[in-house]
């Protein structure tokens, strides 16, 4: 039935809701034109409630009590740590929590991870050049001089809080400040070169590029090499004065001055600011310095260089030699630190244009080493992780967390098969090697000789922290894949193992202040929400070093117009297709009824086209719509969508120009 009346149009869709068939209607409220005009579809059905929405909202609430025990263990009152160390580290202490209010965790997450940040990023500041120290790196509120590894993962934090409010003004000048560093906007920060699309040196921040950095640290701990320049090197060069002088000029000749592959990473922090505000420039500069990758990537043969001249030139100061750059592949954790970068270039570009070519950055880069992968008799499949004159070496199992990220993406069937190719060739448990990270020894896992071990399943779910590198991503894989049907209650279960364990530690720790201290012991965070994104938004974990939130689908709080699911209902994305999503709610609540609001995508980038339960279907062809949940009631949706389609934004629905 279709009203019109002079000033409104208003559409009634109204189908009986029983038995699975739907009641959806746009339904008139009285405080905003999006909640004028949304679609709203009601549930009815009532059924026995599943286990894991009952886990889901228990680990929920779990992490809401564990959060103030950790706040009152580690912090002073005013939000700062009671342990020092770097930015990155004690930015690390709450990046998660902004993200967990995100999906409906309480407003006290919020409020103290904002606190913490101003708290740490106020203390982290030195404020005279006498006070410059280990623990005093930031100016104008931003590391100082630092690389895009450290950078990205003290500034997740600051992301994530755009998730939790994103008309907080401080917050909005950050983010514009922080990304003119480097669009060239403050004459102390001149950190890119406009010509030649290069970032212009390895260690970039608030005071500029660095002109010298520590030849003695990456060089020793094997994150960069002197080669072709320099081939061999004496183990002992550090120790005499004069040697080490001399190979500090001679590093920063060859390498300080380089743009690297894990600059990328600060595709992430301009497009932040493109999320606040929409302005173009933000976009251009992403666009202009992934072409410029892209197009080196396609001189070099293919291969991404790992080394790039003032000039823009491969390999300018190694003689052509494309290899041997900082963090690049002849660095011991150079697939790692060089992969996650170019998973969030590649989704930071694909998400502000749609076109799908930006996704070939990383996609080119997987393809690369799969086609170079070995196999051992059993049959374990081994991808090169590094690369010197002699050519590639240290073979080694997969890591998926990429692969995850460029089918996620993508949704195309081809890169779901270089899935499919890892899950045949994961033999053995487990697949990648404990204590690989703050060892010195430069040839670390290089020659590990992968023998038959025990069985590796997919279908495991361990109980571990959030800094995972996607070793969680194989049992979400195999539940889309409908393999693993236990997937979202084993997976809820595991993180609350995790969270009860780190609860143990906290109450049974008998330092004092003074201890935690002296000991700097890296607190164990009890916000874990990987899970609860993987189930709750259909997405890999965000890529820890920078990311921004991935999503299928996002939810809003439809009464208290505020981020995340309403107060006691389960979400799941329990199917992923190209052009299609399924979800699945429960409103556990017995009594009350709650209303939520369903958008597309972590920031609206994406537009649903139709929604359906059954043979029941409406017309969306929008960004959101909404849903409410009588008590204790359930509902399953068939969710059409076009994505990448929208222009992204921070902006929360009601604030937005309603689009359906």
């Amino acid at each position: 039935m279709l009203l019109k009346n002079k000033t409104s149009l208003k559409l009634i869709f109204s189908i009986l809701v029983f038995s699975g068939i739907l009641d959806i209607h746009a339904q008139e409220l009285k405080n905003s034109d999006f909640f004028k005009k949304a679609v709203l579809i009601k549930a009815s059905k009532i059924e026995p409630h599943p286990e894991w929405a009952i886990m889901q909202r228990h680990l929920m609430k779990t992490i809401e009590e564990a959060a103030p025990q950790y706040v009152k263990k580690f912090t002073q009152k005013d939000g700062t740590p009671y342990g020092k160390g770097p930015y990155d580290d004690v930015y690390e202490m709450f990046f998660n929590w902004p993200e967990m209010y995100a999906m409906g965790g309480s407003e006290y997450l919020f409020e103290t991870a904002l606190k913490s940040y101003n708290a740490i990023t106020l203390n982290g500041s030195a404020y005279v050049k006498d006070s410059i120290d280990y623990n005093h790196q930031l100016y104008k509120e931003f590391p100082r001089k630092d690389d895009w590894f450290h950078i990205s993962e003290g500034i997740t934090l600051f992301y994530n809080l755009g998730l939790g409010d994103p008309k907080l003004s401080e917050n909005v000048k950050r983010a514009k400040r922080f990304a003119g560093f480097y669009m060239n906007e403050d004459p102390e920060a001149q950190n890119f070169n406009t010509e030649y699309k290069t970032i212009k040196s390895i260690f970039t921040g608030s005071e500029g590029p660095a002109t010298t950095s520590s030849a003695v640290y990456n060089l020793r701990y094997g994150h960069t090499s002197l080669a072709p320049v320099l081939e061999y090197l004496e183990p002992e060069w550090h120790e005499k004065p004069e040697r080490q002088k001399e190979i500090q000029d001679l590093y920063d000749q060859i390498i300080t001055r380089t743009d690297v592959p894990v600059n990328l990473l600060a595709t992430g922090l301009i497009t932040n600011a493109y999320l606040y505000t929409g302005e173009e420039k933000y976009k251009k500069w992403v666009l202009d310095y992934v072409d410029a990758w892209m197009k080196r990537i396609a001189e070099n043969g293919g291969l991404l260089p790992d080394n790039i001249g003032q000039t823009g030139k491969i390999g300018e100061y190694r003689n052509g030699q494309w290899w041997g750059g900082l963090y690049g592949w002849y660095g011991r954790y150079g697939v790692l630190m060089q992969f996650s970068a170019l998973s969030v270039a590649s989704e930071c570009a694909y998400m502000l244009t749609g076109d799908p070519k930006y996704l070939d950055l990383l996609r080119g880069q997987i393809n690369s080493i799969m086609q170079r992968a070995k196999f051992t008799k059993e049959g374990q499949m081994l991808v090169p992780f590094r690369y010197k004159k002699e050519g590639w070496y240290s073979y080694r199992p997969m890591m998926i967390q990429d692969l995850a990220h460029l089918w996620h993406a993508s949704m195309d069937p081809e890169d779901w098969k270089k899935i499919e190719v890892l899950m045949k060739g994961n033999k053995f448990h487990p697949l990648w090697g404990e204590g690989v990270w703050g060892q010195n020894t430069l040839g670390e896992l290089d020659t590990v000789v992968w023998k038959k071990a025990e069985p590796f399943d997919w279908n495991l779910e361990e109980s571990m922290g959030d800094r995972t590198f996607g070793l969680t991503e194989h049992a979400r894989l195999m539940y889309y894949a409908g393999k693993n049907p236990d997937w979202p209650l084993e997976v809820l279960k595991a993180d609350y193992t995790e969270v009860m364990k780190r609860m143990n530690f906290m109450q049974n720790d008998p330092r004092n202040i003074y201890s935690i201290q002296k000991d700097d012991l890296y607190p164990n965070n009890p916000v874990i929400t990987k899970g609860l994104v993987q189930t709750t938004m259909g997405t890999p974990q965000t890529v820890y070093n920078g990311g921004l939130l991935r999503a299928t689908v996002r939810y809003f709080d439809g009464d208290l117009q505020r981020p995340g699911l309403p107060q006691d209902v389960s979400a799941l994305v329990d199917g992923i297709q190209a052009n299609e999503t399924k979800l699945h709610l429960v409103n556990l609540n017995p009594v009350e009824t709650r209303k939520l609001i369903i958008q597309s995508g972590a920031f609206g980038e994406h537009s649903f086209t139709e929604v359906a339960e059954g043979q029941s279907k409406i017309a969306v062809n929008g960004s959101y719509f909404m849903v409410e949940l009588p008590p204790a009631s359930s509902i399953h949706l068939t969710i059409g969508m076009k994505r990448f389609v929208n222009k992204p934004s921070y902006s929360f629905p009601w604030d937005k120009k309603y689009s359906n």
